[in-house]
């Protein structure tokens, strides 16, 4: 309601906003009158052409000198310090614009605004903390004056100020207010301004495909609005996104136009930051004489306007250069280059952990362990305190993904020391922390209630699935994108992580024959950590680039239905063969790192052999993660409701909304198909298991329904449903329920719902496609499985790739048979081995993984008796299992 509100006074005070402060005169003045003039640079300054602006803003500060009205001369002196502020330091133009507050000039209204918000625009590139404060004040003032747009800008750049501040909770919320703002009410040049900070702010977290749209829309509008500057924020982002994405040519060419627009204005700070950008690409393309003269030219503009967070984020990467070559020393002295600029702008953290962190490496190969191990903790403890202020679980992902080489240096510095138990503690403090922290908080943090922003997504949502338009839909994903940078911050806000579990504890949670081997991918070498109950090793293992590409072709192979069995013993050798604690046990669980996550470790090749047919396998997002959830026995008498089945797909021809739904994927359109069989797999999974079971069939099985059964006291949860997953956005991956007319869902069981739910389940089955796919990163995989283990699950049985219907529903009648007696990990793979005892090939069984905790039996040994009950007037259970439709 306050949103729409504030909207609407916006709205109706926008006209006086064109301007910063003297407007309306173009009809009645002349080119002469300082007014007329005034009013011409204020536009052109409006639209952040502030070098057009200059000689205009020049000729009336002379002209209101010879009329002696001081003020309005103050006003446009310090409006031409912008042109010219990246020709010299920004501490004498901040200091010299302090002094003009306390001018008698300084205190007309409009002149004091002027010279709070110029002073806050350098500010943004000097000093974080300082800018904060200012545009707080720009803010209050422009409010107080009825420059309502200005006050609005105000916000967005505070947001810029907070993100690099470490706040990026505050980030995120104020600058995408600042940019619908812009976008809705007609400021285009805070449009580009704040698109290109958001598409920024998402490359520097390397979220590369994501960050693209942004910087593509700041662009076009940029270009399609007379008057608005170019956009060089933007542009520079772009060039970093597009050699992210591997697309060095694009970059490269986009890079020498940018150089040769902006060098030819004398535009210091955006020359070093170009400079530094393609140095990067160079460094990638393996041209190291280029990138080092780049560097080094980015770093001389550096200290020449003393721009302190240009010199911490370039003699970082200097140094960083230099000891992939070999040149310790000459590293040591960038770095130490570029933390001492970092002081110079102590409230700002982001790029301070990596210095520490490249600093740590260097002594630690030059013998001086005790120092390093202090940086890399010092390190550690700073992503820690910029984590608290994550707003959301995707937020949190993507930091630990851009910081991860502090955690993986630092494991790989403590196991060369022999110290397992704190590298372990190192690793445990990035892996698997979302899912820590949920676990950990779950019980004390309410369900938030739906707000009008969910709602408004519901609505979006059904819009999208109701047209095959490919501009409607253009429009539609916009509009989505803008709306889910309005929701409100999820539970975990200001939650701090559980602290990882010690080694020790772990050993005491493994069973008899269990062990646990955790992944460290990184280059120039892997490693995999062997725990048993007894004994803890570290074992080398080949480059993370090289691993991953290995598992990405094999995983390919395998999905073709021609795998390559020679690729697969190489991995297996690779990833367990030469860990010894793998032949003398027989129960694995997996902690996987980067593309390791989307591998079917069942499938790999021991000699004739799968793993599969000598192990039982389990996944955990980490072994802090293992712990809590083993940790976390319930109580059987807690379960009222022991199963409950959910099939929408059934019809044998496919329906209007499976026609809608092909396209809802994005680029690549996949058809919803009839699942006919999944009818039988949740009604025969329901027999299995004690009764009443409740089964949600065909036109029964929408969201809605399941969202009224009470989730939290259901043992077990199986969706026979199709699944689909948004890489780019993993919020939007969803289960897909039936169709409703005029229900409060859409229809898509998003993650970012089922992340909110309060489960009490044993086990959750995903009998759904890509089930476990998802972007993978520093601190896991973000996809459906996760989201299901945040939302309070034990465990979750998910697929690596698309399903066969008849030979799931097989797997699947096996497996709930199977878990009458067996473990769940167990029933699973004597599931998985009766196929291959069949004759299916691993595309048919090595899809299906449990996630999460593997050892329990569902029902102790024995049913519970069985009882009737209404599940708030949507479903009757009955001893049948089936809904009446």
């Amino acid at each position: 309601m306050r949103a729409r509100i504030a909207l609407t006074l916006l709205t109706a005070f926008a006209i006086l906003a064109i301007g910063f402060s003297y407007q309306g005169y173009r009809d009645q003045r002349q080119p002469d009158d300082p007014d007329w003039l005034l009013q011409q640079a204020d536009e052109q300054a409006w639209l952040n052409d502030w070098m057009s602006a200059a000689p205009v803003y020049h000729k009336a500060e002379l002209l209101y000198q010879q009329r002696n009205e001081q003020a309005k001369a103050l006003y446009a002196r310090v409006s031409q310090m912008m042109a010219t502020s990246e020709m010299s330091g920004f501490a004498p133009q901040i200091a010299s614009l302090t002094d003009d507050l306390q001018l008698p000039a300084a205190r007309d209204p409009d002149t004091r605004l002027r010279i709070l918000t110029i002073r806050g625009m350098l500010e943004t590139n000097y000093d974080a903390g300082l800018a904060l404060k200012t545009w707080t004040e720009v803010g209050e003032l422009a409010r107080r004056q009825h420059h309502y747009m200005l006050a609005s800008r105000a916000v967005g750049e505070e947001g810029i100020a907070a993100f690099l501040l470490g706040d990026i909770n505050g980030a995120q919320e104020k600058v995408m207010k600042a940019y619908l703002i812009a976008k809705y009410l007609g400021d285009p040049a805070a449009r580009v301004r704040y698109a290109s900070v958001y598409g920024a702010g998402l490359v520097e977290l390397k979220k590369y495909d994501r960050a693209l749209k942004p910087l593509d829309e700041a662009i076009r509008v940029a270009n399609t609005t007379k008057g608005v500057a170019y956009p060089s924020i933007a542009v520079a982002a772009k060039i970093e996104a597009l050699g992210g994405l591997g697309r060095y040519q694009e970059a490269i060419s986009l890079t020498n136009d940018a150089m040769a627009r902006v060098t030819a204005r004398h535009l210091n700070m955006h020359i070093s930051e170009l400079l530094r950008i393609r140095a990067g690409l160079y460094e990638r393309m393996g041209q190291a004489k280029f990138a080092t003269d780049d560097y080094q030219a980015a770093i001389d503009i550096d200290k020449k306007v003393s721009d302190w967070r240009g010199l911490s984020q370039t003699e970082g990467s200097m140094a960083a250069l230099y000891v992939e070559q070999g040149q310790l020393q000459d590293a040591l002295h960038s770095i130490e280059d570029a933390i001492d600029a970092n002081k110079q702008i102590p409230d700002e953290l982001y790029f301070l952990p990596r210095n520490l962190s490249i600093k740590a490496r260097i002594l630690a190969r030059l013998g001086r362990t005790r120092e390093s191990n202090t940086l890399y903790e010092k390190s550690a403890d700073l992503i820690d305190s910029l984590l608290e202020h994550a707003p959301t679980a995707n937020v949190e992902r993507e930091l630990i993904t851009s910081l991860q080489q502090v955690y993986a240096g630092y494991f790989d510095s403590l196991c060369t020391q022999n110290k397992f138990a704190d590298a372990f503690r190192t690793i445990e403090k990035a892996r698997g922390r979302i899912e820590a922290q949920s676990l950990e908080h779950i019980e004390a943090a309410p369900p938030r209630p739906a707000s009008d922003i969910d709602h408004k997504l519901v609505r979006l949502n059904l819009a999208l699935l109701n047209t095959d338009d490919p501009a409607r839909r253009a429009t539609i994903v916009d509009q989505i994108w803008e709306t889910e940078g309005r929701l409100p911050s999820e539970f975990l806000e200001g939650k701090t992580a559980v602290d990882p579990v010690s080694l020790a504890q772990l050993q005491t949670d493994l069973g008899p024959q269990q062990v646990l081997v955790e992944y460290v991918l990184d280059d120039p070498r892997s490693y995999a950590l062997s725990i048993t109950r007894t004994s803890v090793n570290r074992y080398i293992l080949p480059p993370k680039q090289a691993l991953e590409q290995e598992a990405r072709d094999y995983r390919s192979g395998i999905t073709q239905r021609k795998p390559d069995l020679a690729l697969g013993q190489k991995l297996f050798q690779q990833l367990l063969g030469d860990i010894p604690a793998y032949r003398r046990n027989t129960e694995v669980i997996v902690v996987p790192d980067g593309v390791l996550h989307l591998l079917p470790f069942s499938a790999l090749m021991d000699g004739p052999h799968y793993v599969i047919e000598s192990h039982t396998l389990a996944v955990s997002p980490s072994g802090t993660v293992f712990h809590i959830l083993k940790d976390r026995q319930r109580d059987l008498d807690a379960y009222s409701h022991p199963y409950v089945g959910v099939a929408a797909w059934t019809q044998v021809r496919p329906s209007p909304f499976e026609r809608i739904l092909r396209g809802v994927n994005g680029p690549q359109e996949s058809e919803f198909v009839a699942l006919p069989e999944s009818k039988d797999e949740v009604e025969t999974a329901g027999a299995d298991l004690p009764k009443p079971s409740t089964i949600l069939l065909g036109a029964d099985a929408t969201e809605t329904r399941f969202k009224e059964l009470p989730l939290d006291r259901y043992q077990v949860l199986h969706l026979a449903l199709h699944g689909y997953v948004d890489p780019t956005y993993p919020d939007r991956s969803a289960l897909v329920f039936a169709p409703e007319q005029n229900g409060p869902d859409d229809g898509l069981l998003q993650v970012r719902e089922i992340r909110q739910m309060r489960l009490g389940a044993s086990l959750v089955t995903l009998s759904a496609c890509d089930t476990g796919v998802g972007p993978v990163g520093a601190a896991g995989v973000n996809n459906l499985v996760t989201a299901f283990i945040d939302g309070g699950a034990r465990s979750v049985v998910s697929t690596l790739w698309e399903l066969e219907d008849h030979s799931t529903a097989r797997l699947m009648t096996n497996f709930y048979a199977n878990l009458k007696s067996e473990s769940k990990a167990q029933a699973l793979r004597d599931a998985q081995i009766e196929l291959l005892r069949a004759g299916f090939g691993p595309y048919f069984w090595a899809s299906f993984e449990l996630v999460g905790e593997p050892d329990s039996l569902l029902f102790g040994g024995s049913n519970p008796p069985s009882t009737t009950h209404v599940a708030q007037g949507q479903a009757t259970l009955q001893e049948s299992g089936r809904r009446p439709l």
